[in-house]
């Protein structure tokens, strides 16, 4: 069975102050540090970009798990910001770099928040439709490129990052149920415009309250658990107090629940992954991961461990 073997990630080493922003706003630092919960972001410079940082993640990747460049059959990159405005499909651009064969499926998928969760789905699917055996999933989305830098709603949470997870037939963990929705009424919330990126903090916010808890109550239902039975939940990282009330209105308990953004900020697709590579040696039983976000676009997945034979 596919599932998740290992995970690695990448943080640029461009470095934004966060508190220096705040000054910069006139906004109070202490709003910043406890209820956005951000003190740096990650920032791209110059030289980097959605490529190179997937190369650098998957160079941390190979000093993790034994991977045979030959062996890989199938390339899934998620951005909404893609170099070259993803033309070519930037998963393409990555083939390149790492020198896989020929004999390799690469596509890009455009998910932001949700879409780590989304993402390890399609790509674990598209693997067992076509039989194959290794596979990379790859996460990057500069929010940087399309930030409005006098917009203190955006420039205050986003930063940049890349991840990639190894799906193989030898997995740590594997899937166990996922539920998935989409409110594209309501994506005006956070989207793109000639100003560069625009956010309704309170729209997202009352979104990530009423409808993110009610999804992962949901699947625990389905899969006929508790919160007692799930070792460790990995939220899409959005704003500390967002996902302070998020957590209490889900009824999880609050030391299963990592909150680790004050060095990354919001990295939307990232998020999770960036979680995940921290707490896989703590070998949790159970994970369930819940991104949300940019759509607005929810998804809820629970992950179980592979038990040793």
């Amino acid at each position: 069975m596919l599932g998740i073997q290992s995970v690695a990630s990448y943080l640029p080493k461009g470095r934004v102050d966060n508190l220096e922003q705040a000054d910069r706003f006139e906004t109070d630092r202490e709003f910043v540090e406890q209820k956005i919960g951000v003190a740096t972001l990650p920032r791209f410079e110059d030289t980097d970009s959605v490529v190179s940082a997937c190369v650098a993640a998957f160079d941390r990747l190979c000093g993790k798990a034994n991977i045979d460049k030959s062996e890989i059959e199938c390339v899934v990159l998620c951005t909404q910001n893609p170099d070259k405005g993803g033309l070519p499909h930037n998963s393409a651009l990555v083939h390149a770099a790492l020198e896989l064969p020929e004999e390799c499926a690469c596509f890009d998928i455009g998910l932001g928040c949700s879409g780590y969760v989304y993402g390890l789905s399609v790509i674990q699917s598209f693997m067992a439709a076509n039989r194959m055996k290794r596979g990379l999933f790859f996460t990057c989305d500069p929010y940087s490129r399309i930030l409005d830098h006098d917009d203190k709603n955006t420039c205050l949470l986003f930063g940049d990052a890349a991840s990639v997870t190894l799906i193989s037939e030898t997995p740590r963990y594997t899937l166990a149920t996922a539920k998935f929705s989409t409110k594209g009424a309501g994506s005006d919330a956070l989207q793109k415009t000639a100003n560069g990126l625009e956010m309704n903090g309170r729209a997202v916010f009352n979104f990530a309250l009423q409808d993110v808890p009610k999804q992962i109550k949901r699947t625990l239902v389905s899969a006929e658990l508790t919160a007692d039975d799930i070792d460790l939940f990995l939220l899409h990282q959005g704003s500390r107090f967002m996902l302070e009330n998020t957590i209490k209105r889900a009824g999880i308990p609050a030391e299963k629940a990592p909150i680790r953004l004050s060095a990354t900020g919001n990295t939307v697709s990232s998020s999770i992954p960036l979680l995940l590579e921290e707490e896989l040696d703590n070998r949790p039983r159970r994970i369930l991961m819940s991104g949300f976000g940019v759509g607005l676009s929810w998804a809820t997945a629970i992950y179980e461990e592979v038990k040793s034979s």
